[in-house]
């Protein structure tokens, strides 16, 4: 769910020596004070006394000029001080109370996607190469004047079928009622096709392989915004879609987050503590009346009058994740190499008016192709999160212009949430499982990003396996 960032070419940096510039600019304001002055007179059709000769040629650009210096110092000492607590922040991953672990490398052993341009990595890639993938006008969903709203939207997220066997399920095993939204059942419906699909490839690669299963953690990223009712519910319902699948090994109790760094870092744990793996799936869904009527009270929904608002969007993705690349393994098996998530944690203020915001994600990757082993250089791809809002895609934009130049801004430089409209991390997770595509089809590391989430931003490297 992506379309890729055009190219724009930024314009040449030229310095020039500081007494030119405050010259010229003294200059500027000397003609435009006298100027205006001279065609004031002769349009007035007075003669001017000689306090206003003085006043009007010498006082107010001589005044002009005093404010303007003092301003431009004011603004230069405030932008010192946010410059020092930038780099301060960056040094801080918000992971790291949650891992007192080393951080490691994990084996992306599987990858599955239901998305609206395409069922698996390799369709969504493709929908992208054709610059297809893209939301359309909602045949059903009307914003407060009538009109369509733009929306990314799942053919496959309805199953009335799969809504009564969750609800007969649930009932029977602690006698759960499940009180989802229409939305909520929407999302439930994608993840369990997720989950069925990577532990049923799981169970047949290793029942091929002939080895003994190791233990399944199925970790579901779910919207913050549902209850613990809700989350316990659908944890219990994706342990058991695994079970369903034919994964015969034990299946551990199923927890739900809704931070993909925290459960990255707690899948490493686990695949250095026990022999496991983990099935990390996020899912949301935003495509229901209610979304609309909210965003649009809200005045945060899309419209014409509202371009830099949220489009509605949906989609599941999953990462099946293993300590280490099995043994005799197949080509459909181990994909890639996930080195370890690292975020940071950006002033809410300074986000929204993106100062200082590029130093951030500078110092960001930095440290996650430190962790990986390598240098920006060697990256062959970007594959981010980034939307259609302006702040968050000249970011980016600027930042690949900057620091890797050998990306092409048209092929190179992936933006899933273009396409795929807001769904939380779904985009996110979207672009590791794209990520792992790209880097075995490349063979070189692709570089993912997290920028759409409010004050965060979150980088790795995804590489391929040798």
């Amino acid at each position: 769910m992506s379309t890729p960032l055009t190219a724009e070419q930024l314009p040449a940096s030229h310095t020039f020596p500081a007494w030119i510039r405050q010259a010229l600019v003294a200059v500027a304001v000397f003609v435009a004070c006298w100027g205006g002055a001279i065609v004031w007179w002769r349009t007035s059709g007075r003669v001017p006394a000689t306090s206003e000769w003085m006043l009007l040629l010498i006082g107010l650009p001589v005044t002009l000029l005093i404010a303007g210096s003092i301003g431009h110092k004011w603004i230069a000492q405030r932008g010192a001080v946010q410059a020092d607590t930038l780099p301060q922040q960056a040094t801080t991953p918000a992971a790291t109370a949650a891992s007192p672990a080393p951080a490691q490398h994990l084996a992306i052993l599987a990858t599955a996607l239901r998305s609206p341009h395409g069922g698996s990595p390799e369709e969504l890639a493709a929908a992208i190469a054709d610059n297809k993938a893209r939301p359309d006008l909602d045949r059903e969903l009307v914003d407060d004047d009538g009109f369509p709203v733009m929306c990314a939207r799942c053919e496959d997220a309805r199953d009335e079928a799969l809504r009564e066997d969750v609800t007969d399920w649930l009932a029977a095993h602690g006698g759960i009622e499940p009180d989802f939204s229409d939305e909520q059942w929407r999302a439930l419906t994608l993840a369990s096709s997720v989950v069925a699909e990577l532990a049923g490839r799981a169970a047949i690669e290793w029942t091929v392989r002939d080895d003994p299963m190791p233990k399944l953690q199925v970790l579901p990223l779910l919207p913050a915004d549902w209850s613990e009712g809700q989350r316990d519910a659908a944890a219990a319902w994706l342990r058991h879609t695994a079970a369903q699948a034919g994964w015969r090994g034990e299946i551990g109790a199923a927890a739900c987050d809704t931070d993909p760094v925290a459960s990255m870092a707690a899948a490493g744990v686990r695949a250095r503590s026990v022999s496991a793996i983990t099935l990390v799936v996020a899912a949301a869904s935003h495509v229901g009346e209610a979304t609309v009527a909210r965003w649009a009270s809200e005045q945060t929904l899309f419209t014409s009058a509202q371009p830099q608002g949220m489009m509605p969007g949906e989609g599941a993705a999953g990462l099946l994740l293993g300590g280490e690349v099995p043994a005799g393994a197949s080509d459909g098996q181990a994909v890639a190499l996930l080195a370890p998530l690292v975020d940071v944690q950006v002033d809410a203020s300074a986000d929204a008016r993106r100062r200082g915001t590029g130093r951030v994600l500078a110092g960001l990757v930095e440290r996650a192709l430190a962790d990986a082993g390598g240098h920006a250089d060697d990256v062959a791809m970007i594959v981010a999160d980034t939307g259609h809002r302006s702040r968050p895609v000249y970011e980016l934009m600027e930042y690949a212009a900057t620091t890797m130049r050998q990306l092409d801004g048209s092929e190179d430089i992936v933006r899933v949430g273009a396409a795929s409209g807001d769904c939380g991390v779904v985009p996110f997770v979207t672009a590791l499982a794209l990520g792992a595509h790209y880097a075995g089809v490349r063979r070189a590391p692709v570089l993912c990003l997290a920028s759409e989430m409010p004050g965060r931003r979150i980088a790795t490297v995804v590489q391929p396996v040798d």
